[in-house]
């Protein structure tokens, strides 16, 4: 239910305008951790910068129904986790227009986190005890600048104080606030970018009102791809900004001075804002197909630009497949790289243009969760077995499986690993090695370019096998796996062939 909460926040967001002011988005967002109320919370978030977490939280609740009890929603993880806030004081500052920094400058806040959720937390924290640890009870008293913290386990208590500084200057703990059509949100995107800005001394500037969007996605494209060339001539990052949707454009235009001061001190780039531009779009033919939430994926099929460089030119051509400059032999082809790389780019080699200002304007944000969504699909499509041991490290279902071949000491076979997928080209393949009483070491190569490949030692319940050693004074050091009757190698790898070797120490 608190994932199903979270999604539909982004179905009810058109409808909600945020808080009356940032001090108060602040409080109703504590408010609402504090009354565990995701919906709520979601609603807090800046439209902008969530609206493309619902389809991705809906695929991930796919994939957890395929796991069945295997699988948790990351918040149902924390269902053990309650919040109190006592003794609250904000204030706050406006940074820009529609930009306002809310201090936290006191606040009791006591976090418990009981003895159950421990245990299915344990493996993001290595060498922890769960049992030793049991329940746990986090105070945090916050006195401006100055954070105090109480630390309470079963077999220990720890208490300390910290100091927050944050470009050298003390200051209380802080988020930032930002105004979207008229209502306040709480800007988690925002608020790690002012902690890097005053870390980094940098200053900031009012975004001011966006550029129009373009005609088409191709356009948006084009647009794209002229302000990141304007950028890296200039060291202005506001013409490629102007070229985006989403939150991405705000963010660098707010922040430029500071990045823009970045890039002309990077030795990496020679700028010069006397000299023309040094790329010319001359060619481009995309292919535009429709994508999720009334996007575009555009892909591009060829282009052909002209490059600039003290006094020359040189034509750079892009079939499809290939990419060369004209009159020179070497050139680049994604076929290179055999059927797992040409796979790869036909499910992620597009960006995504997004309805924006108007019009269509590319946005990188949306093109990193296009491609999560993209890949989250297609392990959904895993069967079982293998989707278990890729999400969550449980090789039980792979290793009951019947092996595809036996390989005894200082032995050599070969596989055949099917794809899984379309855009997953690779797959496993389980093989039976002969018991023995000496260490036995294992390794793999993958015929199928790019020859990725990797073997995992699993016992009968599969329960991952750690590499071992031993001393003898005669022959020394050996490495490797005791291999028992019910050991299965798990092997990984590119579909195609597959070399297995073992080789006893």
């Amino acid at each position: 239910m608190a994932t199903g909460g979270f999604a539909v926040n982004r179905l009810l967001v058109t409808q909600v305008n945020g808080a009356s002011s940032a001090t108060n988005s602040v409080k109703d967002f504590l408010g609402a951790l504090e009354d565990e109320d995701w919906t709520r919370l979601g609603l807090l978030l800046p439209p902008d910068e969530t609206d493309q977490l619902a389809g991705l939280i809906g695929d991930i609740g796919d994939l957890q129904s395929k796991l069945g009890s295997a699988g948790q929603s990351p918040i149902d993880q924390f269902e053990g986790i309650s919040v109190e806030i006592s003794d609250l004081r904000l204030t706050s500052e406006a940074v820009e227009a529609d930009l306002t920094k809310v201090s936290i400058e006191r606040a009791t806040i006591i976090l418990k986190i009981d003895a159950r959720t421990i245990e299915s937390l344990a493996d993001l924290v290595p060498d922890v005890d769960p049992a030793a640890v049991g329940a746990v009870e986090i105070e945090v008293s916050i006195a401006g600048p100055e954070v105090t913290y109480k630390t309470t386990t079963a077999d220990d208590v720890d208490t300390g104080t910290e100091t927050v500084v944050v470009g050298e200057r003390e200051q209380a703990p802080f988020l930032m606030s930002v105004r979207r059509d008229g209502g306040w949100f709480v800007s988690p995107t925002f608020t790690a970018a002012q902690y890097t800005a005053e870390e980094l001394g940098w200053q900031t500037a009012d975004p001011g009102p966006p550029e129009a969007g373009y005609d088409s996605p191709e356009q948006a494209l084009t647009g794209f791809v002229e302000g990141l060339v304007e950028t890296l001539r200039t060291a202005d990052v506001t013409h490629v900004a102007d070229a985006m949707g989403g939150v991405e454009a705000r963010l660098l235009k707010t922040y430029a001075p500071g990045i823009n001061a970045e890039l002309e001190a990077d030795s990496e780039f020679d700028f010069d804002v006397g000299i023309e531009s040094p790329m010319t779009i001359d060619d481009l033919d995309v292919e535009v197909t429709r994508g999720d939430n009334d996007q575009a994926r555009v892909r591009i099929d060829k282009f052909e630009a002209t490059l600039r460089s003290e006094g020359t030119e040189a034509t750079v051509v892009f079939d499809g497949d290939c990419i060369r400059t004209v009159g020179e032999g070497d050139q680049g082809c994604i076929s290179d790289g055999g059927p797992f790389v040409e796979n790869l780019y036909g499910a992620f080699g597009h960006v995504v243009a997004v309805p924006a200002d108007g019009g269509w304007k590319i946005s990188p944000v949306a093109t990193y969760f296009d491609w999560i969504a993209i890949a989250q699909r297609a392990i959904s499509r895993v069967d079982t077995d293998l989707l278990k041991a890729v999400v969550g490290l449980d090789f039980s279902g792979l290793a009951a499986r019947d092996p595809a071949a036996t390989i005894g000491s200082g032995d050599e076979v070969t596989v055949d690993v099917e794809a899984v997928s379309p855009e997953i080209y690779a797959g496993v393949s389980v093989v039976d090695p002969q018991p023995s009483p000496e260490l036995i070491d294992y390794s793999c190569s993958a015929e199928t370019q790019p020859g990725l490949c990797e073997i995992i030692v699993v016992d009968g319940s599969g329960r991952r096998q750690d590499r071992d050693s031993r001393y003898d004074i005669d022959t020394g050091y050996q490495f490797g796996y005791e291999i028992a009757d019910d050991t299965r190698l798990i092997v990984l790898a590119v579909a195609g062939s597959v070399v297995i070797e073992s080789e006893r120490y």
